[in-house]
């Protein structure tokens, strides 16, 4: 009898182990600065060479055929068949989500219509997730909150802190938020739509360690580019990287993005949808 129990007692050991683990994740967000950059110099320079990110997000897409690119250079050097979702809106300037379809499941794809105030910017482009190995769920989604105006800019956040007080799954949120974080002093210069958006600790942001401005810019050293997370994950199980630090990738040129991309890893907690 004792023998037998022993097969039963592994095999229940395994599947509470399952049950009970975290799942990590590693994700970017990249503004590919559509009608002003070469989506190949980006796919071959900047995209190809990075292995082991499960979720991209991308802004500023001009069209499919860059996701195409895109998703093909993430391929090359990724053991993985990864799948890409384009959003609706945003016209040449739109959002796009690449992920490893070997890892994970995508459930539902969602573009969140009350971001895009005036029908003029972006709806946020939510994928809802499984990870095939642990059954754990969560929301990926990508933003391009708007630059020129600042009160549009600031009911986004309001909106997007509204809606993830709802969401009951974990968040990651990836994106250009245009929230002008001095590099120096973010702490006390800031534009007030980051505080709008991780207001009463519904978003926090996964901050890098080395903060440089994420924009090419003569004007402003300032980060726009951020990854965020919601409250059920806790920000000690997250880190982040500001990519492509050196000095030289800058100035924008008509081949590069004026944006550099923004990686992070993150540890999902066990959350029942």
């Amino acid at each position: 009898m004792q023998y037998r129990l022993i097969p039963l007692m592994i095999f229940l050991l395994t599947l509470l182990s399952g049950c009970l683990s975290a799942t990590q994740l590693s994700v970017i967000g990249f503004n590919v600065e559509s009608g002003d950059a070469d989506p190949d110099y980006i796919a071959n320079q900047y995209i190809q060479p990075i292995r082991g990110v499960d979720v991209w997000g991308f802004s500023e897409v001009q069209n499919q055929a860059w996701v195409n690119r895109f998703e093909t250079a993430i391929e090359v050097n990724n053991k993985a068949d990864f799948k890409s979702l384009l959003g609706t809106t945003g016209k040449a300037d739109k959002l796009a989500i690449v992920y490893n379809s070997n890892d994970l499941n995508l459930i539902k794809i969602e573009e969140l219509k009350q971001i895009n105030i005036g029908g003029s910017v972006r709806a946020s482009l939510v994928g809802h997730f499984q990870v095939k190995s642990t059954q754990q769920e969560f929301l990926f989604m990508v933003n391009h909150l708007y630059r020129t105006n600042d009160q549009v800019r600031h009911e986004q956040a309001r909106l997007l802190n509204r809606w993830a007080k709802k969401q009951q799954l974990p968040i990651i949120a990836v994106g250009d938020y245009n929230f002008d974080w001095d590099v120096k002093n973010g702490e006390n210069k800031r534009d007030s739509g980051y505080d709008l958006l991780t207001e009463n600790d519904v978003f926090t942001w996964v901050r890098p360690q080395q903060i440089i401005a994420t924009h090419c810019s003569s004007r402003y050293n300032t980060v726009l580019d951020f990854v965020f997370i919601s409250s059920p994950i806790k920000p000690s199980s997250a880190s982040s990287k500001i990519l492509y630090p050196e000095a030289d990738y800058c100035p924008d040129t008509p081949q590069k993005s004026d944006h550099r991309p923004v990686k992070a890893t993150i540890s999902l907690p066990r959350v029942q949808p």
